[in-house]
């Protein structure tokens, strides 16, 4: 690989340029992934090996099973790469093991507003939705690549799971307008909602009556928090990170609710803080004040220490956003 160059921002064509001219591509998406790293990287990777490039999506958690169908038209192939391009990862540390391959990333593509801007090359759209959007806007430059259904499939999840199907306020005219060309082009978004938003296991299902069984509120309501203990996980069977990570949503559906925060034991001592929010707080901001980041509505930060010093902490910084801390 190449010797490192001092980051710059492209556009588009600078970025469809520059997937042209090189080669034996690893793709790298977050830890803890979602729809939109999953769908960036694969449809990524579809399009790169279109164009006779060598090419391949990884992650260095396992890819939940509902997901699957994202990688079906995928070849599998082996090579030692030579550039390194990340999808949706606004931070190498989002890339837990693979961290030092992040740091070598040539190229990096996403739309977070708190991007370290690591990569040599940044693609950056903190005004959409998802990074999908961006991948779409790319892919559908590019004359010389046909986005399959295959692949009209992986940009649509991406858009559709970081919207919340359509509901968050990032939601803008422009991400329908994608979501309705994806389906021109053969998403088959029936199973992909369901599987996204609907669909739940027994097992999904015993966690959260388990997870909300003890929550807690704070600021006369208007803060919630749930907790996930390790301990809690292995208790029940037919479980994967995926049923973990939708509990995010759940503190902030609540009636009146303003922050809802979700904090989940990774290894003793070390916890993963989810923020949600509703208009009346930057949760993006708070993230930042313990070494974290994301957007505005959503977004998260992690703590050493333990479950009580952690939601301490991060209740105390919620409460001061929303002008009640004590």
């Amino acid at each position: 690989m190449s010797r490192r160059s001092p980051m710059r921002r492209i556009d588009l064509n600078e970025t469809a340029e520059f997937l042209r001219n090189n080669d034996c591509f690893l793709i790298l998406m977050h830890g803890s992934p979602d729809g939109d790293t999953l769908g960036c990287g694969f449809a990524l990777c579809g399009a790169l090996q279109q164009l006779g490039k060598k090419a391949k999506a990884v992650c260095p958690d396992p890819i939940p099973r509902k997901f699957s169908y994202m990688f079906r038209d995928i070849e599998q192939q082996e090579f030692e790469p030579q550039t390194i391009v990340t999808v949706d990862v606004a931070d190498t540390k989002l890339l837990y093991g693979m961290k030092e391959l992040g740091e070598k990333a040539a190229l990096c593509i996403d739309h977070h507003v708190s991007n370290t801007e690591y990569a040599e090359r940044l693609l950056l759209a903190p005004e959409y939705a998802a990074a999908a959007e961006l991948m779409f806007e790319l892919l559908y430059s590019m004359k010389d690549v046909k986005i399959t259904s295959s692949m009209a499939d992986c940009l649509y999840t991406g858009i559709a799971t970081d919207s919340g199907c359509f509901k968050y306020s990032n939601t803008s005219p422009q991400t329908h307008v994608y979501a309705a060309e994806l389906m021109k082009l053969g998403a088959d978004i029936v199973p992909i909602n369901y599987a996204m938003f609907d669909m739940k296991s027994q097992g999904r299902l015993k966690l959260e009556q388990l997870a909300l069984s003890k929550i807690r509120y704070y600021s006369s309501g208007r803060i919630a928090v749930i907790d996930v203990t390790q301990s809690l996980i292995d208790s029940i069977d037919g479980i994967d990170s995926e049923d973990v990570g939708a509990l995010s949503a759940i503190p902030r559906q609540i009636e009146g609710v303003d922050i809802g925060i979700c904090i989940k034991e990774k290894n003793p001592g070390f916890y993963k803080v989810s923020l949600r929010s509703s208009e009346n707080a930057d949760v993006a901001a708070i993230a930042q004040q313990f070494g974290g980041g994301g957007h505005a509505r959503a977004a998260g930060c992690a703590f050493e220490t333990s479950l009580e010093d952690a939601e301490k902490q991060i209740v105390w910084a919620c409460a001061k956003a929303l002008g009640n801390a004590t």
